[in-house]
C-alpha cells in the first residue's frame, strides 16, 4: 500500500514526503512511514507551541477512509461510516501481556494432558503383559501404544504452536515498547515523536488524518493506492 501527501505543500526527505501544519497550540510533522500488521503508521513529531503543559495522546489523531470523491466512507449496509482511532502503545503491550499469559497457561496444561495420557499408555502396556487373556492383551497394549504415540504427537504440535505464538508476541510486545508516542504531558516548547497506528481500510481512496483538542482541529490528506505507478 502506497500514501502521499496532498493539498499541502511537502518535502521529501530519504524518500518520506513530509508535510507540517501548525496553530498557536501545535505544530505536527508527519509521513507515512508503512504499514504494521493492519494498521497504517505515520511517523508524527508533535511539539507545543504554548507556554503551557499540553496533555496528548495518540487517540487525539483518526483516521477517516474517503471515497474517489472525497466523501467518506460508508458501510455497505448504510447504518454507519467509516473512521478508526489511533491506538495507545500501553494498551496494545497490555493485550499482548495477556496473550503471552495465556499461551503459558495453555501449554502448562498441555504438559499435564500429555503427561496423564502417556503414563496411562506406559500403565495399559504393563497391564497388558501380565492379563492372560490373549485378546484383551493385545487389546490393552494397543491402546496403550497409541495413547503414548498421541501424547508424543501432540506435545511436539503443543510446543510448535506454543513456541510460534510466542516468538509473534514477543515481536508485537517490543513493538508496542519501543514506540516513544505514548499518552503523556508534553512541557512547554517541547516535542514529542513516534509511530501513530491507524488501521488501514483498503476500500479508501484518499485518507484523512485529523488531530484534534479543545483548541486544535488539525487535518492532512493523503491518496491511497495499491498498484505501481
Amino acid at each position: 500500500m502506497k500514501m502521499r501527501p496532498i493539498e499541502q505543500e511537502s518535502i521529501v526527505d530519504n524518500g518520506k514526503e513530509i508535510v507540517k501544519q501548525e496553530n498557536n497550540e501545535v505544530k505536527i510533522v508527519a509521513s507515512y512511514d508503512g504499514r504494521y500488521q493492519k494498521y497504517m503508521v505515520f511517523d508524527v513529531e508533535l511539539f507545543n507551541n504554548t507556554d503551557e503543559p499540553l496533555t496528548i495522546s495518540p487517540k487525539d489523531f483518526k483516521a477517516i477512509p474517503l471515497d474517489i470523491n472525497k466523501n467518506q466512507l460508508i458501510s455497505a449496509n448504510g447504518q454507519y461510516t467509516y473512521s478508526y482511532e489511533a491506538v495507545e502503545p500501553e494498551e496494545e503491550l497490555s493485550k499482548v501481556r495477556q496473550e503471552m499469559n495465556y499461551e503459558e497457561t495453555k501449554i502448562k496444561r498441555a504438559k499435564t494432558v500429555n503427561t496423564v495420557l502417556f503414563i496411562g499408555g506406559i500403565v495399559a502396556m504393563i497391564a497388558s503383559s501380565s492379563n492372560r487373556n490373549p485378546e484383551r492383551a493385545w487389546r490393552n497394549a494397543n491402546i496403550g501404544e497409541t495413547m503414548v504415540q498421541v501424547a508424543q504427537i501432540k506435545r511436539i504440535a503443543d510446543h510448535e504452536h506454543y513456541y510460534s505464538r510466542m516468538d509473534k508476541l514477543s515481536g508485537e510486545q517490543n513493538t508496542w515498547m519501543n514506540e516513544n508516542f505514548k499518552a503523556t504531558t508534553l512541557a512547554p516548547h517541547t516535542s514529542i515523536r513516534g509511530g501513530i497506528f491507524l488501521e488501514a481500510n483498503t476500500q479508501a481512496k484518499y485518507v484523512q488524518i485529523n488531530y484534534t483538542s479543545d483548541k486544535s482541529n488539525i487535518i492532512f490528506l493523503f491518496e491511497q493506492w495499491f498498484e505501481k505507478r
